[in-house]
């Protein structure tokens, strides 16, 4: 009788902590990671060439490419995201080789907004440059242009002899800089231009934009380059 007692109560024990192990296992291989999406996806390189979102996990920190899709989130380009995610991890004998063993859930969309740098994704030429009196006396083809991308934090173009490309090294609300410019060292007839457009963009600091008008600063806030957006 006392035997059958005790194996009663010990099937009733396991009963209970059975499940209450197996919600414990499955919980430790959830975790909810609250994560940044910025507003345009990015070419990237996965298993072959994709579209990636750029993400990061904190304000501070830099955008790098994220190269899964987020199940349930559907994104609208031209926002930046806050979310909050579930990250569970799978069993990875059950996965094919190229598939992540990481798979992210959308829990909650914390906010939504537009992105404030968008509009400066475009191509820009020259109306004012520091050192040059009249632009209007320089042949169109050798008027400075320049093309931002605030997704991918770069910018490319011409100083009106050299193709040029480079890094957006600071870019926040006022504020812009750019880090070594790589290119093309060719000489021209008319180097003034150039020169100075190469001396200027180094230096800018600060910006203004309003509309189809582009300004950049040097630290003193004195106005080293205008342009406008090239329709």
């Amino acid at each position: 009788m006392n035997a059958n007692l005790k194996t009663s109560n010990i099937k009733k024990y396991l009963c209970l902590i059975i499940p209450a192990l197996l919600i414990m296992s499955c919980e430790t291989n959830i975790n909810e990671q609250t994560i940044w999406i910025n507003s345009a996806k990015v070419d990237c390189v996965g298993v072959g060439p994709m579209q990636c979102f750029n993400v990061k996990n904190s304000e501070s920190e830099d955008w790098t490419n994220f190269y899964q899709e987020i199940k349930g989130f559907n994104f609208e380009p031209g926002y930046i995201y806050k979310l909050k995610v579930s990250v569970d991890t799978l069993d990875r004998s059950n996965l094919p080789a190229d598939k992540s063993f990481l798979e992210y859930k959308l829990i909650e969309i914390l906010s939504k907004d537009t992105d404030p740098f968008l509009p400066l994704n475009d191509i820009w030429m020259i109306t004012q440059l520091k050192g040059i009196d009249n632009l209007k006396d320089i042949a169109l083809k050798s008027i400075p242009t320049i093309e931002l991308n605030t997704n991918t934090r770069s910018i490319m173009g011409s100083n009106g002899c050299n193709r040029f490309r480079g890094k957006l090294e600071t870019l926040k609300e006022g504020k812009i800089s750019f880090g070594p410019l790589m290119g093309t060292k060719k000489l021209c007839a008319e180097m003034t231009t150039p020169n100075n457009f190469n001396s200027a963009l180094s230096q800018v600091k600060y910006y203004k934009h309003n509309g189809l008008e582009l300004l950049f600063f040097d630290r003193d806030n004195e106005l080293l380059i205008g342009l406008k957006k090239v329709d």
